[in-house]
């Protein structure tokens, strides 16, 4: 898989790669890398985010928007 690649199956991607897949700049993914909400790995000199892992994050994303929507007043 190159730097522009997307997975297509479990595995593990590059932070730009990453970025993509979630329509995300590569400054917000490295800044989730940073403040620990999204868990990426060294192999070497490059940093990989396992697709499990940027499941989890968007899953993460997901339920918080869900438990941060205001109420509504009954009508």
């Amino acid at each position: 898989m190159s730097n522009n690649d997307t997975p297509s199956s479990p595995g593990a991607m590059s932070v730009e790669a990453f970025a993509k897949w979630a329509s995300i700049g590569r400054t917000k993914a490295w800044d989730e890398i940073r403040l620990g909400r999204l868990r990426a790995v060294k192999a070497g000199a490059r940093t990989l985010v396992k697709f499990d892992d940027a499941q989890s994050w968007l899953a993460s994303l997901q339920a918080a928007r869900q438990t941060s929507r205001p109420m509504r007043p009954a009508a």
